[in-house]
């Protein structure tokens, strides 16, 4: 597979107004069907929750995850932090294999070179297993591996996931390929950024809005090993970015990066399916995508297609990730999955905060 540069948008693309918005992902679709948005209440403070158990637990700790009621869920080795996640108002889960193992197992993966394209790995915590997925027909060799570790992998086949050139809220063009822009972000200089995906600025060149303004040149890019990259906004006063998205037609103000727990809801803009819902499957996982391995992802199911990649992922106020890839045709088949490089990782990498 390949990244998927689209010729010049047309049909559904929508061009904004010179002073709106340059890199907020325009909402040009109704959210898809039965998906709901993310509760807007409590998300930082469960997040913060988890986070603090997942320390304190140390080696005892498996992970965190919302059950389906909502829930903070906490995974245990024993009966002491099984007591400390009562006492901090957390449910505890006994669970057999530890957080260290699976990130080994993870890493033996990692380590295999046999994965095919359009396969994909990573600690999945609800099942206190890695799972791998596969597409049909492929990569024989990589999913032997994956079984020599027993019950602590589940092996499952699904579609090909690949690279997903996009342009979000407002395209961003180079020549013939068109990306989406995902947040706006500012170095310790003083300049200003688009922070998209890293397939798309590999690319390189200067960049421009759908209306033919110059956005600016390719700053940074990291692509495959990462999926972001930076272009720089050689004339902020023309193009006045801001600092959030368009949430389903209405300003949402993005005030940092935290990334939420996992089962949390959080939500996506792109031009193409407009802005989509769904739960967070995963961190850390791995994707072997045509161009090359990318590590570090997170898995979602949130509807995602080609025309959305670079685009914003967010959960209320904060930023979560950047469109990768995932799982191209219809969001309701069995399998689909989605993923996108974390906007924590891009901003410090790239020294940059956003707006």
């Amino acid at each position: 597979m390949s990244p998927y540069p689209r010729s010049r948008p047309g049909g559904r693309t929508r061009s904004l107004a010179v002073g709106l918005l340059l890199a907020l992902a325009a909402v040009l679709a109704v959210p898809a069907a039965g998906v709901a948005g993310p509760a807007r209440s409590g998300r930082a403070d469960v997040a913060a929750t988890a986070d603090r158990l997942t320390r304190a637990l140390g080696a005892q700790g498996a992970g965190a995850y919302l059950d389906a009621s909502g829930r903070l869920t906490v995974n245990v080795l024993g009966a002491r932090a099984a007591a400390q996640v009562r006492a901090a108002g957390a449910t505890p889960r006994q669970v057999t294999r530890s957080a260290g193992r699976l990130e080994r197992v993870k890493a033996s993966l990692d380590a295999a070179k046999t994965a095919p394209v359009g396969a994909t790995w990573g600690v999945d915590v609800a099942s206190n297993t890695v799972l791998v997925t596969v597409p049909a027909g492929r990569g024989a060799a990589f999913v032997a591996k994956a079984r020599t570790f027993g019950a602590a992998v589940r092996v499952e086949r699904s579609p090909a996931v690949q690279t997903q050139a996009f342009y979000g809220g407002q395209a961003i063009l180079h020549g013939g390929s068109r990306c989406s822009a995902g947040f706006n972000t500012r170095s310790g200089s003083g300049r200003n950024y688009v922070l998209t995906a890293g397939h798309c600025t590999n690319l390189g060149g200067a960049w421009t809005t759908s209306g033919g303004q110059t956005i600016g040149p390719v700053a940074a890019s990291s692509f495959p090993g990462n999926d972001f990259g930076a272009i720089r906004i050689s004339n902020p006063a023309s193009l006045d970015p801001r600092g959030g998205v368009l949430d389903d037609g209405a300003f949402q103000d993005i005030t940092g990066a935290s990334r939420v727990a996992v089962n949390s809801t959080a939500c996506k803009t792109g031009s193409t399916t407009g802005t989509t819902c769904g739960p967070v499957l995963a961190y850390n996982v791995t994707v072997r995508y045509a161009q090359g391995t990318v590590s570090g992802l997170t898995r979602t199911r949130i509807c995602t297609q080609p025309g959305d990649s670079g685009g914003a992922m967010f959960a209320g106020s904060q930023a979560q990730g950047i469109t990768s890839g995932g799982t191209v045709g219809s969001c309701s088949q069995s399998g689909f999955q989605s993923f996108f490089q974390p906007a924590d990782e891009a901003l410090s990498v790239d020294g940059l905060t956003l707006l």
